[in-house]
């Protein structure tokens, strides 16, 4: 009985030992600051797949560097009471990375940079009610959970304008799931007959990768992810390795990244070139037609609540390129044209339902040339290539501004009250 009791009395001594050494790692990483964005951001959702927990703090530092803090619906912003004050001007805007940019701090993101220039004291253009801009958007999210975003949230607060960004490069992937390879996201498929409601697929739900992170063993490791930054420097640690690992990597020649060499093959991380020309099976023929369908719905659901609807394009790194040889060759080695097939065919999706255009990779792709300046990419990184830098944002936030401006005063002329201009 003596060796046994000294066995559990060294066993209790060591675990006693081990829990002091956690909590003390614990305490200094949390003094240290460390935390990891993305070890969080994905708790399931059984709406809309995935959204970022509440109230959360964290920071995002493998592109760009920034301290993310959702509010209380798990969006990156602030808290907003769904009454609007009366007299606000309320902007609405969903989409996914690109609008939550988590790469640049919140003052720099395209949203807020807009509000600013269309606030009470801006210089170009002041309106007269207060501004404010609501984000929406979740990294990864596609057209189908923007919209469901919009119905479930959104629409709850009453805006006056309401942007759907959508990102040319990997949003029409991802709006079919023969070409997805996300487990935890929704689908819209176009109606069965002309003039019906979108058809939701909310198979995810049965997913064994949802079922798994919804189970009583998923639940806990996702609150210990939440809770522990012991965790979420694992989590980081992993994630580190596999980019130091695919950045070490030879990079083969049809995943070459846009570049002087005319011989590769180009292709930019996260964007199918498939999108470059038309569809050339019927996964993309049917990508194109659930996106269609969901740009007419977006903008039938936001008119019906009152508000205006806004779709804004952002173009991938080679389209806004400032060296205007490098999307030409890019062009040239993919065998089309020119870049712009995507572009075209959304300008004209949205003519056909009177939608609002802002056409940000023709206005972005003149800047970066005006400028000299890369509006995508990070020190570290590939230049040219990935989210937007601070430079990006602001070249958007402007063009945003400059736009709603705009239909502002065309509305003031036509004797609208909703939104006006100041003299």
């Amino acid at each position: 009985m003596s060796k046994k009791r000294a066995w559990l009395g060294s066993l209790g001594l060591l675990l006693a030992a081990l829990v002091t050494a956690l909590l003390l790692a614990e305490g200094l990483l949390r003094a240290a600051g460390q935390s990891y964005y993305w070890a969080v951001a994905k708790r399931p959702d059984p709406v809309l797949g995935w959204r970022p927990p509440p109230q959360v703090q964290a920071w995002q530092r493998f592109e760009g560097e920034a301290l993310v803090r959702t509010n209380a619906l798990g969006f990156r912003d602030d808290d907003h009471a769904p009454p609007k004050p009366a007299g606000t001007l309320r902007i609405a805007v969903l989409g996914d990375s690109f609008t939550e940019a988590v790469q640049v701090p919140l003052a720099q993101t395209w949203w807020r940079v807009m509000a600013a220039r269309l606030g009470a004291g801006a210089e170009d253009c002041a309106l007269t009610p207060p501004v404010a801009a609501l984000n929406f958007a979740v990294s990864g999210y596609s057209t189908a959970q923007s919209l469901l975003t919009w119905r479930n949230h959104a629409r709850r607060f009453d805006p006056d304008v309401v942007v759907l960004a959508f990102f040319i490069g990997n949003d029409l992937s991802e709006n079919h799931p023969a070409l997805d390879a996300e487990p935890l996201r929704p689908y819209f498929r176009p109606p069965a007959a002309e003039g019906g409601a979108l058809v939701l697929d909310d198979g995810f739900r049965r997913n064994p990768a949802y079922q798994a992170a919804t189970s009583a063993l998923g639940q806990a490791r996702q609150w210990v992810l939440e809770h522990s930054r012991i965790a979420q420097l694992v989590v980081q640690a992993r994630d580190a390795g596999r980019l130091r690992a695919l950045t070490a990597a030879p990079v083969a020649a049809d995943r070459a990244a846009p570049s002087e060499d005319a011989a590769t093959v180009p292709q930019e991380p996260g964007v199918d070139n498939a999108i470059y020309g038309p569809p050339d099976s019927s996964a993309w023929r049917q990508a194109w037609q659930a996106t269609e369908a969901m740009l007419a719905a977006f903008a039938k659901e936001v008119r019906a609540a009152g508000a205006t609807p806004l779709l804004m394009l952002i173009g991938t790194g080679v389209q806004v390129h400032p060296d205007p040889r490098v999307p030409a060759r890019f062009a040239a080695a993919l065998g089309v044209a020119d870049l712009g097939y995507p572009v075209r065919r959304l300008l004209d999706a949205a003519a056909r339902h009177e939608l609002a255009v802002l056409n940000l990779p023709a206005l972005l792709s003149a800047r970066a040339e005006r400028d000299g300046v890369l509006l995508h990419g990070f020190p570290g990184g590939r230049p040219g290539l990935g989210h937007w830098n601070a430079d990006g944002h602001r070249a958007a936030g402007e063009a945003a501004a400059e736009h709603l401006c705009t239909m502002a005063a065309e509305a003031l002329g036509a004797g609208g009250e909703t939104v006006q201009a100041r003299d």
